[in-house]
């Protein structure tokens, strides 16, 4: 069952198209992160600027990083471990 505001904003536009916010937060990640090139950065700006929902989605994706972040450890493994999770990995893909 969808939501009101899923169906007054569905994800594929009658021209098939993503909505303004589909293309938002599929950028999202790559704002919090800072891997968002400029012009995807420009585009998130402006919009979140105009956009309600998609402004608190951010701050809440960047409060959760700030939280999460600031509780984590950086611990320094042998690098036999870390081969050997490689590996693994390896043989799975």
């Amino acid at each position: 069952m969808e939501s009101k505001f899923t169906e007054a904003h569905q994800r594929v536009s009658e021209d098939g198209y993503e909505s303004e916010c589909d293309k938002v937060a599929h950028l999202l990640d790559l704002m919090i992160d800072g891997e968002a090139s400029s012009e995807e950065q420009s585009y998130f700006n402006t919009h979140i600027e105009e956009c309600i929902p998609c402004f608190e989605s951010h701050h809440k994706q960047k409060l959760l990083k700030g939280l999460v972040s600031g509780h984590l450890k950086r611990v320094i493994v042998p690098e036999s471990l870390a081969l050997s999770i490689k590996a693994r990995i390896q043989e799975t893909v």
